[in-house]
């Protein structure tokens, strides 16, 4: 794959992370609920973001063989305090292990502090890692989802499990759906974007268009941005606005030219311009 194509493939994977995650609430809770047989009383976001530098690293990973000829990993740590939390440490340590090796990892903490110690050695049932549900969207019921209420939900629709030669029927049957359970224009035009945008997942996004543009909305989709400027040309523009505003904070926070453009992979350039455009705003 060349670099382009792999920035490309980065950039609407991003696309697709906002779609979810703009509505993700009115997705995802009730399909969850109900693929899961699980009733949510109240839920709280909270953050997610991991770093994407560990502070520290093992101590010492080896590969051993054993008497039987069996592999596997030995992972030894050299701790001087009386830490609490070093069961999870470990267990951090070992889903980065297991990530990069995919091998039995054997774990041996050496205690050299002094006086008696209270770390916990294992986790108790609730707090191990076991495995997790999946939710195949291609699998579920395109009906259930079409009579559903929910716009976001009706989204999915597209994505779910009917023949590929009733994809312009299930877009359609999606479009009047998106009308009727829509609230305003601004948000009927907001889905109908994200409509196309999903349509790539199935490579029909050149056809998805023209049925999107030759249906009749609440509003003259000719009035409507995403028309006059090409929906291409939108998504474009959305992807450059993101970037800019990461080269934005990245410089807030003090980082160099070089590391932004590794970042970003924007051209030293293109850096050095949206810079200039910031200290004028600034300084206006």
């Amino acid at each position: 794959m060349r670099k382009n194509d792999k920035k490309d493939s980065k950039q609407e994977g991003n696309i697709y992370d906002r779609i979810f995650k703009e509505n993700a609430e009115s997705i995802f809770m009730p399909l969850i609920q109900r693929e899961l047989g699980i009733k949510i009383k109240r839920y709280q976001i909270l953050t997610v973001k991991i770093p994407k530098t560990v502070e520290r690293e093992m101590d010492f990973l080896y590969e051993i063989e054993l008497e039987d000829g069996m592999k596997e990993l030995l992972h030894l740590e050299f701790q001087t305090k009386n830490d609490k939390n070093m069961i999870y440490r470990i267990g951090f340590y070992h889903g980065l292990a297991w990530f990069k090796h995919h091998k039995p990892i054997r774990h041996v903490v050496v205690y050299l502090g002094e006086g008696k110690i209270g770390m916990r050695t294992k986790l108790t049932e609730k707090e191990m890692f076991t495995g997790f549900d999946l939710i195949n969207i291609n699998q579920l019921d395109t009906d259930i989802l079409l009579s559903s209420q929910v716009p976001e939900v009706i989204l999915l629709a597209f994505l779910s499990n009917y023949p590929p030669e009733q994809r312009e029927t299930i877009l359609r049957s999606i479009i009047k759906g998106l009308k009727k359970h829509s609230k305003s224009k601004s948000e009927l035009s907001r889905y109908a974007r994200q409509l196309h945008i999903l349509t790539r997942l199935r490579n029909f996004d050149k056809e998805a268009s023209k049925i999107i543009e030759s249906m009749p909305l609440l509003y003259d989709i000719k009035t409507d941005y995403l028309y006059n400027q090409g929906i291409e040309q939108g998504i474009e523009q959305g992807i450059e606005q993101e970037r800019k505003d990461i080269v934005i904070r990245c410089l807030e926070e003090g980082l160099k030219y070089e590391l932004i453009k590794t970042i970003t992979g924007l051209s030293l350039e293109q850096i050095e311009a949206i810079d200039e455009e910031r200290k004028n705003n600034q300084n206006n």
